[in-house]
């Protein structure tokens, strides 16, 4: 389908059946080469999400004196991670780990990090110890209270109430409303506390590992992104919005695209260096073009002007000349090339091409006969 819808409710109508992932991010570009980027989160409030869970009541006093309790809410693992994934965080792998203690305890560390906008990051490192012995005391004496005080959730009261002996009776839950609650009998209190520790224990056993290092990670989100540990519901209808500031060079602008062009030229010359262009020179005699490379390492196109202001002796004479005695090598540039009159002295024995002096003298003694370049390149072989 290539149908194209041009306002965002159009998209929603069309797709009101389906879990559509609207786009929610805001960018502003604040100068040619940052931009100021916002994710925006949304918060599931129904009661079944998964994105929050109640922690408690807190008491509100309304403008006219009246006192009223206004529950709170926590946020659960997916929004967190959510809200870890729009912000950037990042957990390093070195330092996010889990190792078991000892027989009964185990230990989880995460570090994450969010990168700030000057380009440096900002890290947080925390830690979930978890202790079976320490667990176990603790789900005795929740249980043992819930045996004595009563049991204030509705579903764990009921399903109480078919196992164990005991009245319903009206006390206070731990937000302050009255509620019925179910009150284990003496004889069956025992039993009760140790039934539901062991089922308490039986999974935390299972899941230890996992629950700490969820434990680790969730305190590091919170701490990097500074969340409160509980929200009001209307609170959470807002949705969480993180800002960034993002590098986002504008490429319409002309010297930000000359900027980044010299900058890419500069990366590829220091990675690969500055290529070396093959230079031809002219042969002045033969008005052939050689190849420089090809023929650096021959002794017989050694220049004199390479050897200016240094002390040239003996040995350094016959390498340049092959073999011509010092007191007969050229003194000079123009004594290095055969005069107008001797050009036909010096000929190649092969195909006739004219050559110079120093390619005859070196020839003669390489091949036992003068050759041009190209004769040369053949190995002397006919």
């Amino acid at each position: 389908m290539n149908e194209v819808f041009e306002t965002l409710p159009a998209l929603q109508e069309r797709y009101r059946d389906y879990n559509l992932l609207l786009p929610t991010a805001t960018d502003v570009q604040l100068n040619p080469f940052y931009k100021y980027h916002v994710e925006e989160v949304p918060v599931d409030t129904t009661t079944n999400s998964g994105d929050i869970f109640k922690v408690g009541s807190l008491k509100n006093t309304l403008p006219n004196g009246k006192e009223e309790y206004v529950d709170m809410y926590s946020l659960s693992k997916p929004l967190l991670n959510k809200l870890a994934m729009a912000a950037g965080i990042q957990f390093n792998p070195k330092e996010t780990y889990g190792e078991r203690l000892d027989r009964i305890t185990y230990r989880a560390q995460a570090q994450g990090a969010l990168k700030k906008a000057d380009g440096t990051a900002r890290t947080e490192t925390d830690q979930k110890v978890i202790c079976l012995e320490d667990e176990e005391d603790k789900y005795k004496i929740e249980f043992a209270d819930k045996a004595v005080k009563g049991i204030t959730d509705k579903k764990a009261a009921d399903a109480a109430a078919e196992l164990f002996a005991g009245k319903w009776v009206e006390v206070k839950n731990k937000w302050g409303r009255t509620v019925n609650a179910y009150v284990i009998d003496e004889k069956d209190r025992e039993r009760y506390i140790e039934r539901s520790v062991k089922v308490n224990m039986a999974l935390l056993k299972k899941t230890w590992a996992e629950k700490a290092m969820t434990g680790a990670k969730l305190r590091v989100i919170r701490a990097l992104l500074g969340l409160k540990g509980a929200y009001t519901l209307a609170e959470l209808k807002k949705n969480f919005a993180i800002p960034t500031v993002v590098f986002s060079p504008d490429y319409s602008d002309p010297q930000v695209r000359q900027a980044m062009l010299d900058r890419g030229l500069s990366s590829m010359n220091n990675m690969f260096g500055i290529p070396e262009i093959p230079v031809k020179r002219m042969d002045f005699d033969s008005d052939t073009i050689c190849d420089v490379e090809a023929d650096m390492e021959n002794p017989a196109f050694t220049s004199e002007s390479d050897l200016e202001g240094a002390d040239v002796t003996e040995s350094a004479t016959q390498v340049a000349s092959g073999s011509t005695p010092p007191d007969l090598a050229p003194t000079s540039v123009e004594s290095a090339y055969p005069e107008r009159s001797r050009v036909e002295d010096f000929q190649c024995s092969r195909c006739g091409a004219v050559i110079n002096e120093k390619v005859y003298e070196y020839s003669i003694n390489k091949f036992g006969e003068p050759l041009c370049f190209s004769c040369q390149k053949k190995g002397g072989r006919r």
